[in-house]
């Protein structure tokens, strides 16, 4: 037999030290702290953990293809470059403007990418058997599972957690004057419940509390459906992790009482993708079946009437579909992106929808222009222009968040002169770049930064408490004849503690899961993985994730809830990716 006489294979001892080496080189710039600090470099802990890596790092380069360290170091120089950014932002408060630390942003990365590729190759490399095991829970199963689970959780909070947009869809509702900028059919949806509760149990609270139910249990059936399509092709034990993540994670929980949008766009979310994953396995059973294609259809449909930001998933599902099933799928893509042309837009003509100008459009522009005055870097003529647009305001600036930005912006004043307005952003643009991208990156570091913690601190800087998500009553009490309660105070103490003050982040492993930036680099694992393996056809079952995770950088803030599809999609779709069958590319 043939000696293997790859280099890497062949000096693997020389090579895993001189790894080492570099990680213990770069690793101070990487953590959430000053990097030139002698803490890490010094300290006795960071050099036997440096000195542990050595091992899994020769073993990786003894065992691994040339192929599957390539993917590791590739998924590596992301990481480290997001990682050492991320670190740089939080550590200065800015960018760096020195050549130097241009260097040490690009050196620095490849050195911590070496070790962390060969590190990274084992999920690469990891071999497991494609198939499930003949036992499995049935749906209802784990629908009563789910709904248990949620159940508990609207006892701790009821009659449900009622969301800031509340306010503006009920008012629409009562008054008869509806504004596009929220889909109609969640306004009537929400209040035609509401309605309804009260007019069978007599209070606004129990029109509240069947809003809940109802939304709790429309969660936990999608959610089990989804179960039951995965347990079809992972072990059962994949299964189960996945049945517990959605059970006890308790952002499902809350977003599922939740009188938000996204909880219901979330769950069919996680079938549309999951239906691609259908018509990739087998496109002419989709094509050849009125059922699929109109399950297909109508979930387009749903999500449609759910979120303004869903062209970014509908359009690319339509397009997988078509890339899948080639010719067989124009009719399912035609269907459904007419039924989201047709009905949204019919539903807003039906009750007379007012469209104006929003805000939530110039979150990313508000927020540029508003740091531009805030870092003093600006001239008194130049801040004197910028300031009245945001009512002078500007020290509300807040790094995370566009909210404080686009909130202050004189709309009636851009909607006489917007040209006005947009020659000052680029004028601004040209002489601070730096600044505006600094913008971008602070609004957008709950997205990319794998350490990052901002997320859950978004309103830090307003009259709120620190929020990963809202659990309490927002309003002053009687603005609406809704009482609520605890029945379950010991869960509702676990919920605040966690929702409002982020105490989930002081317990290792477990803080990542409630991390949106951790499902951006899981999404792109998922995606690489089915490229390593070469199964491009089960890859763009992905785009619609792809789509909607490009729409949350331009949004006012990395709010979990916006992120909540990407974060209940992305763990079903990387269980399948490591467990799914070879395929024959078409």
């Amino acid at each position: 037999m043939k000696a293997d006489s790859s280099l890497h294979k062949r000096h693997a001892g020389p090579l895993s030290l001189l790894l080492v080496l570099l990680l213990a080189a770069a690793a101070p710039y990487f953590v959430p702290a000053d990097p030139d600090s002698a803490v890490f470099r010094s300290g006795a802990l960071s050099a036997i953990l440096a000195l542990a890596a050595f091992f899994p790092i020769r073993l990786s380069l003894e065992r691994h293809s040339h192929r599957e360290l390539l993917y590791g170091l590739a998924f590596a120089l992301v990481f480290s470059f997001c990682l050492g950014l991320g670190c740089e932002l939080n550590v200065y408060g800015r960018l760096l403007p020195s050549m130097g630390s241009l260097l040490r942003r690009l050196v620095a990365p490849v050195m911590l990418a070496l070790p962390l590729g060969a590190l990274f190759s084992f999920v690469f490399a990891l071999r497991v058997p494609s198939g499930c095991s003949h036992s499995r829970m049935p749906f209802i199963g784990f629908f009563l599972l789910f709904a248990a689970c949620y159940g508990a959780i609207l006892l701790a909070l009821y009659p449900g957690v009622i969301s800031y947009d509340f306010a503006h869809e009920i008012d629409q509702y009562r008054s008869g004057v509806y504004l596009a900028a929220h889909p109609v059919f969640h306004t009537l949806l929400l209040n035609g419940l509401y309605r309804l509760g009260e007019s069978l149990f007599g209070s606004m609270t129990a029109g509240a509390a069947l809003y809940s139910v109802v939304q709790l249990l429309l969660l936990a059936a999608m959610y089990a459906w989804a179960c039951v399509f995965v347990q079809r092709r992972v072990p059962p034990l994949v299964t189960g992790v996945l049945a517990a993540m959605f059970a006890l994670l308790p952002f499902h929980g809350v977003l599922a009482v939740s009188t938000a949008k996204d909880p219901l766009f979330a769950g069919l979310f996680v079938i549309l993708v999951l239906q691609l994953w259908e018509v990739a396995e087998n496109p002419g059973a989709f094509a050849s079946s009125p059922w699929r294609i109109l399950r297909f259809a109508a979930c387009c449909l749903g999500l449609t009437l759910l979120r303004h930001n869903s062209v970014f998933a509908v359009v690319p599902a339509c397009l997988a579909v078509v890339l899948l099933a080639r010719r067989r799928g124009l009719p399912a893509a035609a269907l459904a992106l007419l039924l989201c042309l047709l009905i949204p837009n019919g539903l807003e003509s039906a009750v007379g929808a007012i469209r104006i100008s929003s805000s939530e459009l110039m979150s990313i522009p508000c927020q540029q222009l508003m740091r531009t005055a805030k870092t003093g870097e600006v001239s008194e003529e130049e801040f004197a222009e910028i300031s009245p647009w945001f009512s002078d305001a500007t020290s509300r600036y807040w790094p995370y968040s566009a909210d404080p930005s686009k909130g202050n912006l004189d709309i009636s004043r851009y909607e006489r002169s917007p040209s006005e307005f947009w020659s000052l952003y680029f004028r601004c643009a040209a002489a601070h770049p730096r600044v505006y991208l600094e913008a971008f990156l602070f609004n957008t570091e709950g997205l990319w930064n794998p350490d990052d913690t901002s997320h859950a601190h978004t309103l830090s800087s307003e009259e709120y408490d620190f929020i990963y998500l809202n659990t309490v009553y927002p309003f002053p009490e009687g603005a609406y004849a809704i009482e609520p309660r605890c029945l379950f105070p010991a869960l509702r103490d676990i919920l605040y503690r966690s929702m409002h003050h982020a105490d989930h982040e002081r317990i290792p492993f477990l803080s990542l899961l409630f991390r949106p930036s951790v499902y951006t680099f899981l999404l792109l694992l998922t995606t690489m993985l089915l490229f390593l393996r070469r199964q491009r056809r089960l890859a763009l079952t992905l785009i619609p994730l792809w789509g909607l995770l490009l729409s949350l950088f331009f949004a006012a803030g990395v709010f979990v809830r916006y992120a909540y599809p990407i974060m209940s999609a992305v763990p079903v779709m990387l269980a399948l990716a490591f467990f799914a069958k070879p395929q024959t590319e078409a």
